[in-house]
C-alpha cells in the first residue's frame, strides 16, 4: 500500500510459516548464499537442526556455521560431509536405517539420471529385484548387516543378476520352509522376467544403473557412502537430537557424482521424515534443510517431501538461479508442482526473461489509466490493468534486493547484512601440483 515507498519496515518471515517451505530465486552473485547465512545463524541459535547442501563449497559459510555452533555450545552437533576431502568427512550408509525395502530402492533410484519415465520404471524394477533378493538371502543366513551400494553394484548386470537368481534358488531349495514362501517365489519370478526382457534395452538400463551405483561405491564418494555400515546422522535424528550437517559436494570437480551425492542424501532425509510422519511424530528440534543450487539436487519424488514433510516439523529452503534450471532437470510439470508447494518465494535478480515474466505475474495487478488523443484533439483516458511488478523490475534488481511473497504479505526489500566471520576453516591447498603432492 506504500506506493511512494516512504515508510520502511523490517521484513520478517514468521517462524510458524517456515515449514510451508521457501524458494529463493536469483542469478549468480546476487546474495542468495549470504541470505542463507543470515537465516542459518538464527536457526543454530534457536537450537534447531540445520542441513546445508552446498555444491560450490562456500568455506566462509561453513566457517560461520562452526563459529555460531561454538558460540552456542553446539560443537558436538556439527557433522561434515565432503567428497573432496573424504579423510575429514563423516562416513554414512544411506541404506542402513531402513524400515521397508522400498526405502533402499528409493535412495538408489533417486540418483539415476533419466528423463524417460519408462526407463526409470525399468531401473526401479531391476533395483527392486536385486535389493529384495539380497535381503531374503540375509534373512536366510541370519545376517543383520545393512546392504551397501558396493554390494548392490556388483549385481547390477546380467551375470550378476543370474548369479543372484541361482543363489536364491539354491537357498530356497535347501530350506523346506521357503519352498512355499510367497515373497521368495515372487522375487524369483521377477528375476526371471528381468533376465528374459529385451536384451538391448535391459543392457542400457543396467549400464546406467550400474554406472550410478559405481559412482556411489568407488572413488571419494565411495569412501563416504559406498561401503559403510553405520549412519550417525540419521541415528541422531531418530534419537530426536539436534544436528548441524554441512554437505560440500564439490560440483566443480566431481560433476555428475556431486549431483548423485546430494540427491541420495536428500532422499535419505526424505525416508527418515516419512518414518517420523508415519509414526505420528514430529522433530522436537525443527529440521531446516537448505539446498543451494537446487536444480542439481532435485529428483523425481522430491515433490512428495515438499508436499507432506511439513507435519514432521521440516522446513525446506531451495535456492536456484531460475525456474528454467528446475525444468531442465525434472520437467515442466514437476517443476511447477514444486513451485506451487512452496508458500514463500523470495525473488532476487533474475536474468532469464521467461522466469522473470512468470514471477512478475505473482505480484498481481493494479488499476491504472491509459491516456490517448481523440479525433477532436482532446485527451481521453480509460481504465486498464497494470502489473504491480514488471519483468524488467526483476531483471534490474541490485545485489541483495528482493521481492518477497508469503503469508506475511508482499514486499520489496533488501537482505539484512551478515557480520564477517571470526573463524576461517582452512582446508588443504590443492590448487597446484606441488602442494597436492604431499596429500
Amino acid at each position: 500500500d506504500d506506493k511512494k515507498q516512504n515508510n520502511f519496515i523490517e521484513i520478517y518471515q514468521d517462524d510458524d510459516n517456515r515449514p510451508n517451505h521457501t524458494f529463493v530465486f536469483g542469478s549468480t552473485g546476487v546474495g542468495k548464499t549470504r541470505l542463507l547465512e543470515g537465516i542459518m545463524e538464527q536457526d543454530i541459535r534457536k537450537n534447531q537442526s540445520v542441513v546445508i547442501i552446498d555444491p560450490k563449497g562456500d568455506i566462509a559459510l561453513f566457517s560461520k556455521m562452526v563459529q555460531i555452533a561454538k558460540e552456542c555450545g553446539r560443537e558436538k552437533d556439527i557433522m561434515f560431509i565432503s567428497s573432496i576431502f573424504p579423510e575429514y568427512s563423516l562416513k554414512i550408509n544411506p541404506l542402513n536405517n531402513y524400515f521397508i525395502d522400498e526405502e533402499i530402492i528409493a535412495n538408489i533410484v533417486s540418483g539415476v539420471p533419466a528423463q524417460d519415465e519408462f526407463f526409470l520404471k525399468v531401473a526401479q524394477e531391476t533395483t527392486t529385484a536385486i535389493v529384495k533378493a539380497l535381503n531374503i538371502l540375509r534373512r536366510i543366513n541370519n545376517n543383520n548387516e545393512p546392504l551397501t551400494f558396493e554390494e548392490i553394484a556388483q549385481r547390477a548386470h546380467y551375470k550378476g543378476i543370474k548369479y543372484l537368481q541361482d543363489e536364491l534358488i539354491e537357498s530356497v531349495n535347501e530350506d523346506s520352509l521357503l519352498l512355499n514362501d510367497k515373497e521368495s517365489i515372487r522375487i524369483l519370478n521377477l528375476l526371471e522376467q528381468i533376465l528374459s526382457s529385451n536384451q538391448d534395452y535391459f543392457s542400457k538400463v543396467t549400464t546406467t544403473l550400474r554406472t550410478t551405483l559405481t559412482e556411489m561405491s568407488v572413488g571419494n564418494i565411495g569412501k563416504i557412502i559406498g561401503n559403510v555400515k553405520t549412519n550417525r546422522f540419521i541415528d541422531r535424528l531418530e534419537e530426536d537430537k539436534p544436528v548441524l550437517l554441512y554437505v560440500m559436494t564439490g560440483s566443480m570437480l566431481t560433476r555428475q557424482s556431486s549431483a548423485i551425492l546430494s540427491k541420495v542424501i536428500i532422499s535419505m532425509i526424505q525416508c527418515c521424515v516419512g518414518k517420523v510422519v508415519s509414526s505420528g511424530r514430529s522433530f522436537k528440534h525443527r529440521l531446516n534443510v537448505y539446498i543451494d543450487e537446487a536444480a542439481s539436487s532435485v529428483y523425481r519424488g522430491i515433490e512428495v517431501l515438499f508436499a507432506q514433510g511439513r507435519s514432521s516439523n521440516l522446513n525446506l529452503t531451495a535456492l536456484t538461479q531460475s525456474l528454467a534450471d528446475m525444468v531442465a532437470e525434472i520437467g515442466q510439470e514437476r517443476a511447477d508442482k514444486l513451485f506451487d508447494l512452496t508458500n514463500t518465494k523470495i525473488i532476487m535478480r533474475i536474468n532469464e526473461q521467461k522466469s522473470a515474466e512468470l514471477i512478475s505475474d505473482m505480484g498481481g495487478k493494479k488499476s491504472g489509466y491509459s491516456y490517448f488523443l481523440n479525433l477532436e484533439g482532446g485527451i481521453n483516458s480509460r481504465e486498464v490493468e497494470e502489473l504491480n511488478i514488471e519483468a524488467d523490475d526483476i531483471t534490474q534488481l541490485q545485489k541483495r534486493e528482493f521481492y518477497y511473497f508469503g503469508f506475511e504479505g508482499r514486499f520489496k526489500g533488501k537482505t539484512a547484512p551478515v557480520s564477517a566471520g571470526k573463524y576461517e576453516i582452512i582446508f588443504p591447498d590443492i590448487s597446484n601440483k606441488a602442494k597436492r603432492g604431499g596429500l
